[in-house]
């Protein structure tokens, strides 16, 4: 079996949960005894070093199935890229197609696409909804191979979000882009051959849309992510040190981060009064003296902002907690994951726990009303019996519904394999 896999960022060094995911599900897809080859085709906003690719490959075990080139040059965070920014309206003004795809376009890219998918392909796995802009020409060049669409999320639902924060008449055009992103993301899910979900949650949504705009009926295969447990280790005398990990630009994190550090921190701070609160992730700018340039609403007595975390293991260390609130999104947060992988106790909202069966009181703590979310941070400071019991039901957790061997059996389904044959 050869395998194309096509992917709209380089997965590497995994700064977001889209990366992790990527990773995650190229590791799966590494592991089938029936693969050949696999070449990966992806793109960057910012050149990827040699270094980057090597680390990437070495991250996979250095399979010798694998193939990995230069990533193609695309703008991705529009807001930095005017100029693709008026192309992505022209297109969506002339051709009707949304901007969830068109952002994802360019000549370039289709041009370098058409090199490298001329082969003799069993399988072309579109990794991310934006990606099957190109599915067109997947299916010219590649008419006989097996094509699978990743969905690490229900775009259009992003929009629905976005929408209902907008005031008249800007609500109006963004529920009218919401309309047009559910229209195309339907209509690719009825020609791809499979489709892959990342939670029972998302799979649901994803048949509902298709069903609602299309009248007909697909089987999205959930493929949950594999989770390798590392827990680190507990000390009893541990400081009331309560820590967040995100990416520091996403919207439903951003809204999350204002709420945490303006509505439930203070507090916090009046029941612990020694509590203090470190928040890491990718995406803060700095200035020209090299300081990172921190949100206002995110200052404040106990609270530390460090930006980019080199090394998990080392920043979750000496934790009570994790602090987790999410406002919107979709898909699985993986910082859960993580934070469960890793044996730290975890307060979050009830979108952050959305799409992964967590109960509230056994593997994590969930509130969305300030005071309760404040409450149970404080619990989690000074009772250490309560974080010892979320982090062993966490930990059975994750050995219950993210084994390898459960997502194995989805995968092999999706590239149309026996599931009975094992993979190594």
């Amino acid at each position: 079996m050869r395998i194309f896999y096509l992917t709209s960022e380089f997965p590497w060094p995994t700064l977001h949960g889209g990366r992790v995911r990527s990773v995650s599900q190229l590791r799966l897809l590494l592991a089938q005894p029936e693969l050949l080859q696999l070449r990966m085709f992806s793109l960057c906003e910012v050149p990827v070093t040699d270094a980057e690719i090597a680390a990437f490959r070495q991250s996979l075990g250095q399979p010798a199935t694998l193939e990995v080139g230069p990533p193609t040059a695309h703008p991705i965070h529009l807001r930095q890229h005017k100029r693709k920014l008026a192309e992505v309206a022209l297109r969506r003004l002339l051709r009707g197609t949304p901007y969830l795809l068109a952002k994802w376009y360019s000549r370039t890219v289709e041009d370098e696409l058409s090199k490298q998918l001329k082969g003799p392909w069993d399988v072309v796995y579109i990794d991310h909804l934006g990606m099957a802009m190109y599915l067109p020409l997947v299916r010219k060049l590649c008419p006989t191979a097996r094509v699978v669409l990743e969905c690490h999320n229900v775009e259009s639902e992003f929009f629905a979000q976005f929408a209902s924060q907008l005031p008249l008449p800007l609500r109006l055009l963004a529920e009218r882009e919401h309309q047009t992103a559910a229209e195309h993301e339907s209509r690719i899910l009825c020609e791809v051959d499979a489709v892959v979900a990342i939670s029972e949650r998302d799979a649901a949504r994803l048949r509902a849309l298709v069903m609602a705009r299309l009248g007909r009926a697909v089987t999205p295969l959930t493929v949950s992510p594999v989770v390798e447990l590392a827990p680190v280790e507990l000390s009893p005398a541990l400081s009331p040190r309560v820590i967040y990990l995100g990416n520091l630009t996403w919207h439903p994190n951003v809204a999350g981060l204002d709420w945490l550090c303006q509505q439930v921190w203070p507090k916090v701070r009046a029941r612990v009064p020694a509590a203090t609160l470190t928040i890491g992730g990718s995406g803060l700018t700095k200035d020209a003296s090299g300081r990172l340039q921190i949100p206002s609403l995110w200052q404040g007595p106990g609270i530390e902002v460090i930006g980019f975390v080199p090394e998990l293991t080392a920043f979750v260390e000496k934790a009570v907690a994790l602090a987790a609130p999410v406002f919107g999104g979709s898909g699985v947060r993986i910082k859960l994951l993580d934070a469960l992988r890793l044996g730290i106790p975890t307060v979050t909202t009830q979108d952050g726990a959305s799409g992964l069966p967590l109960t509230d009181g056994q593997q994590v703590l969930i509130s969305d009303d300030p005071t309760g979310f404040a409450e149970r941070l404080a619990q989690l400071c000074q009772q250490e019996a309560l974080r010892t019991r979320l982090r062993e039901n966490g930990l059975q957790f994750l050995r219950e519904h993210h084994s390898p061997q459960r997502a194995h059996t989805a995968l092999r389904m999706a590239l149309g394999l026996p599931v009975g044959q094992a993979a190594v």
